[in-house]
């Protein structure tokens, strides 16, 4: 399995005085570590990652 299979990446979300907000969390051998991200940060999140599995497809 894979560190995220294992849930060692998990983005969730949830409501602070009305707004929905994401929660991610990053689990690694040396601890957890949890970012609080707005809906922009999540869309900038998504782009990045859509433009490095264009490269990688790229490199085929």
């Amino acid at each position: 399995m894979s560190w995220m299979d294992d849930g060692g990446f998990e983005i969730k979300t949830f409501a602070k005085n009305g707004v929905t907000m994401a929660r991610m969390s990053l689990r690694t051998s040396t601890g957890q570590y949890d970012f609080t991200i707005t809906k922009t940060e999540v869309q900038r999140i998504r782009r990045e990652c859509n433009r490095i599995l264009k490269e990688m497809g790229a490199d085929k």
